[in-house]
C-alpha cells in the first residue's frame, strides 16, 4: 500500500491545455480543466483506490520563501489567467468534497508540502508515490518510492531515476544547481550541463565537497575539463543561491498534522457542482455509482 501524495497543477494544467477548451459551464465560464482534472480524479481512485491520499496545491508566488532569497525566481512566468485560477478553486472544492485532504500554502510549494508530507507520513510500511511530472520531485524518492506521471504511465523507482538523471535522487538538487533551470529562472554555472554535473557528483558526491576539491577539477578526463573548473571558481556565490531554490523543503511542521486517510465523500456538494458544471450523462453516471458505492 502507498501513500499518494498528488502534485495537482500539473494535472489541472494539462486539462487546461486540453482537447476540451471551449467548454463553458451553464454561467458560461471557461471550465475545461477543472472538468479534465475531475476526470485525473476519478481514474485515480477507480484504477487505484488509494486508502491514503492528499492533494497537494500552489498557491500565488509573490510571497514565496525562494522569492525572497532570489527575487527573479520563477519571474519568467505570466500569472495565471482569472479562467484559470478560478478553476484551481474549483478543483480543490471538489476534491475537499470527496473526502480528501487537500494542502497549500502562501509561502511554500506544492513540492515543498508534497516533501514534508512523505517526511512525516511516509515509511517503509508505507511507501509514497508521488503523482506529477515535474522532475523535481524525483529528489524525493526513497528505495521503496514511486515517482509517476501517471496519464503517461511513466513509473520511475529509484534504480530507474539514477539510470535518467545519472546521479541518485539524493544529488538531483544538486545537479540541478550546478546546471540552473530555465523552466524556473535558477541561474547554474556556465559551462555545466547535466551530464557533466553528473560526471562531478560521480566524483565528488555533494557541491559542497566539490568546492572543497576546486583546484582538481580542471585535471579531470572530459573535454573543457579547465574551462569547467574556472566557471566553477568564477560563479560559486551562484550556488550558494542555486542550491537554496533547488532543493525541497521537507520540514514543515503544520504537515505533520493533515490527515492522509480517506474521509468520508459529501455528495450533495458533489452533485451540485456536476450539474453547474454541465457534465454530461456519462461523466455523471460514473460519478454517481462511484459515489453509490461509497456511501455502502
Amino acid at each position: 500500500m502507498h501513500l499518494f501524495l498528488v502534485d495537482s497543477s500539473i494535472f489541472i494544467f494539462r486539462a487546461w491545455y486540453g482537447p476540451e477548451r471551449d467548454r463553458v459551464n451553464l454561467s458560461q465560464q471557461p471550465n475545461q480543466a477543472f472538468v479534465g482534472f475531475s476526470d485525473f480524479v476519478y481514474r485515480l481512485l477507480t484504477e487505484q483506490a488509494p486508502g491514503q491520499l492528499v492533494f497537494a496545491f500552489d498557491e500565488s508566488l509573490s510571497s514565496s520563501a525562494r522569492k525572497s532569497i532570489y527575487s527573479e525566481y520563477k519571474a519568467n512566468r505570466s500569472p495565471a489567467p482569472d479562467d484559470l485560477r478560478r478553476q484551481f478553486a474549483w478543483c480543490r472544492q471538489w476534491i475537499e468534497s470527496l473526502g480528501i485532504s487537500c494542502v497549500s500554502s502562501n509561502e511554500w510549494e506544492a513540492d515543498d508540502l508534497i516533501g514534508s508530507l512523505q517526511h512525516y507520513h511516509g515509511s517503509p510500511q508505507m511507501p509514497v508515490a508521488i503523482l506529477t511530472a515535474d522532475k523535481d520531485l524525483a529528489q524525493l524518492i526513497g528505495e521503496q518510492d514511486l515517482w509517476w506521471s501517471y496519464l503517461d504511465n511513466i513509473r520511475l523507482d529509484y534504480r530507474a531515476i539514477c539510470r535518467k538523471f545519472g546521479v541518485r535522487p539524493q544529488q538531483i538538487a544538486e545537479q540541478l544547481a550546478l546546471t540552473g533551470d530555465k523552466v524556473d529562472n535558477i541561474p547554474g554555472i556556465p559551462e555545466i550541463g547535466r551530464k557533466t554535473a553528473a560526471r562531478l557528483l560521480k566524483k565528488y558526491d555533494t557541491v559542497d565537497n566539490l568546492r572543497l576539491h576546486l583546484d582538481e577539477v580542471g585535471s579531470m578526463k572530459f573535454r573543457y575539463a579547465a574551462s569547467v573548473q574556472r566557471s566553477l571558481i568564477e560563479h560559486q556565490a551562484v550556488l550558494d543561491i542555486s542550491l537554496q531554490l533547488t532543493r525541497i523543503n521537507r520540514e514543515i511542521v503544520e504537515m505533520q498534522q493533515v490527515e492522509v486517510g480517506r474521509g468520508q465523500a459529501k455528495p450533495e456538494p458533489l452533485e451540485r457542482m456536476m450539474r453547474e458544471h454541465g457534465f454530461e450523462l456519462p461523466r455523471l453516471e460514473r460519478w454517481r455509482s462511484y459515489l453509490a458505492g461509497q456511501q455502502g
